[in-house]
């Protein structure tokens, strides 16, 4: 925990560039003439070289990023739903972005980023949401403070995208309005390790965010190493999203990798590094690319959040490669993937 008392000041900044963002596109208030009934609570990615704070809301909801696929999904059902007459059906969607996270001694990361979530949530509900839409497993923690809450939540659908392992990943631990969607991100580990190998690479290592996510990726990725015949390794960051402690994850996890792999907190730092890397978004520069397919997330989710209001029951319905969801950038035909181990939580390092 000293680590995120060095970084106080860092991250305090990081927090002030990213209230200016949501004060620009996406501002954290709630209006009382209009009912925001469709949203979503969405995570911006850490500024990198180069990016403007604006491009950051620009490449969470984009069309290569799993809440841009979402967020096309939701307005996707926005189209479907409201007439395209009335003016409810402009002003009916809207998202949040979580914005005053920070690490402390005493707080990690993780805990922070949902005290911050759950007040999104508390606005979207407070504005009128039918519907929320939680894109990532990172929402999971905020989630399940407020499922049981029926005075604020009672009404409200929710659809959260989450992961193998994760706590949201089974019905026991939904709500009777909730369905999750779980995106194996094992799968996508597996390919990541599977094709390294296939392009000649004997050592991978991943670096990214110390979450489910995470652990369910490495699960699937030591799978493959161990399948082909390569090394794997990987550095898990939970100091937040810290520039500085980024590249010194990424520097550590380099020594004796022959290739770098990361996550949507990570990647921009790798691609930027000048090191050998593999993508997780379509990327001329990256040895090769396993990518989420836009398309098919889209469709998916439309049915999910179409469905979701007549739940009487927390529903799990599970998105992988059997689906086409994965894009593997030397082929159109993505491998059979194996059936894969059960993720163990305590296993990252």
């Amino acid at each position: 925990m000293k680590k995120h008392a060095k970084l106080i000041t860092v991250i305090s900044l990081f927090i002030a560039l990213s209230a200016l963002l949501c004060s620009c596109t996406a501002p954290n208030t709630v209006s009382t003439d209009t009912k925001y009934k469709l949203t979503m609570v969405t995570e911006l990615f850490p500024l990198s070289e180069g990016d403007s704070l604006a491009g950051r809301a620009d490449k969470a909801l984009g069309e290569t990023t799993v809440s841009g696929g979402a967020w096309a999904a939701l307005k996707e059902y926005r189209k479907k739903t409201y007439d395209d007459s009335t003016t409810d059906k402009l002003a009916a969607i809207k998202y949040y972005t979580p914005a005053e996270a920070s690490g402390t001694d005493s707080t990690p990361y993780a805990a922070a980023f949902t005290a911050s979530a759950k007040k999104q949530l508390e606005l979207a509900a407070a504005g009128g949401a039918e519907i929320i839409v939680l894109p990532s497993d990172s929402f999971s923690g905020a989630y399940l403070e407020v499922k049981d809450a029926t005075k604020k939540f009672g009404e409200i659908a929710f659809v959260i995208i989450t992961v193998p392992g994760s706590k949201v990943s089974n019905a026991a631990s939904l709500n009777a309005k909730t369905t999750a969607v779980v995106l194996d991100a094992r799968q996508f580990g597996y390919l990541f390790g599977y094709y390294a190998a296939e392009n000649g690479f004997s050592s991978v290592a991943y670096v990214g965010a110390d979450n489910a996510a995470s652990k369910a990726f490495v699960t699937g990725l030591d799978k493959a190493a161990s399948d082909k015949g390569i090394k794997a390794a990987h550095t898990l960051t939970s100091s937040g999203p810290v520039e500085s402690v980024i590249k010194a994850d990424i520097e550590k996890a380099s020594d004796g990798a022959d290739l770098l792999i990361g996550d949507e907190l990570t990647i921009p730092y790798i691609a930027a590094s000048g090191k050998k890397y593999a993508s997780i978004f379509a990327d001329d520069k990256a040895e090769f690319s396993v990518t989420v397919d836009h398309a098919v997330l889209k469709a998916f989710m439309a049915d999910v959040i179409n469905e979701c209001r007549q739940i009487n029951a927390g529903t799990v319905k599970n998105l992988g490669a059997d689906n086409g969801i994965f894009v593997y950038s030397g082929s159109e035909t993505v491998i059979t993937v194996p059936e894969l181990p059960e993720v163990d939580s305590g296993s990252a390092e």
